[in-house]
């Protein structure tokens, strides 16, 4: 009966352990993710369309680089067709190297400001690209046409974690999913519109100059979204300290 009531004592004390240790964790999970929500909750925020927005502009800007770029080389730099396509073979490299350079960056200066600085510069790189003539320097050619493979990359690479900031980790998969989405219809429209634009106006600087005009709206709502964050981390801050 001692060793029975001991053994009942001692399975008690190991429930309430496992108890609080459940408990222990889900409090540091709700402190991480305050937000948490599903994917049907993250649809009803404005901060979903507005990263939706950005990740689709991104997306498209790159996109439309990449698939010009052999053409884009040939007229500028009056490469050869081998001569562009050697500098097209180092694409990959600079999209690798990007993922990884902006994700990192990301972790110090937060995924907001990451995504605030890619569009300030495509926007300085397509003003650029956009006035460069046949008498420019190479280097700052190619220089503009690698960094903006670099954010295209970028962008793909700080995606997880940064929904992860915003929504919680709950349902990231399926939110995840929800905002590739916009990667998928960003690959046919932005090389179509860059084509479209291209043969309609003959003429590469007005199309550079019509994809300033979306990365101006993806700057805004990135300054959008982090005034938004800024709000909501503020009221969280409320809370916790009226909880305290």
């Amino acid at each position: 009966m001692r060793n029975s009531g001991y053994l009942d004592i001692n399975t008690n004390n190991t429930s309430n352990n496992t108890t609080d240790n459940k408990s222990s964790s889900n409090n540091r999970i709700k402190r991480r993710f305050p937000n948490n929500l599903t994917a049907r909750e993250a649809l009803r925020t404005s901060n979903f369309y507005f990263i939706y927005i950005m990740i689709f502009i991104n997306v498209a800007c790159g996109l439309a680089i990449i698939a010009s770029a052999s053409p884009l080389m040939q007229e500028v730099l009056d490469y050869n067709p081998m001569q562009a396509a050697a500098a097209v073979g180092l694409i990959g490299i600079f999209n690798g190297l990007g993922r990884f350079i902006w994700s990192s960056l990301s972790d110090y200066i937060g995924r907001i400001n990451v995504y605030i600085l890619f569009f300030s510069f495509q926007l300085i790189a397509f003003f650029t690209l956009a006035s460069i003539n046949k008498e420019c320097k190479e280097w700052l050619f190619l220089f503009m046409i690698f960094s903006v493979v670099t954010i295209y990359g970028g962008g793909f690479a700080c995606l997880p974690a940064f929904l992860s900031d915003l929504f919680g980790i709950k349902q990231l998969g399926a939110i995840h999913g929800l905002v590739l989405t916009a990667w998928g219809f960003a690959g046919f429209f932005g090389p179509s519109i860059y084509d479209f634009i291209k043969d309609y106006s003959g003429s590469l600087e007005n199309t550079l100059q019509s994809f300033c005009i979306l990365l101006c709206i993806a700057f805004l709502a990135a300054i959008a979204l982090k005034t938004s964050m800024n709000q909501k981390s503020k009221q969280d801050q409320l809370l916790e300290n009226a909880l305290n």
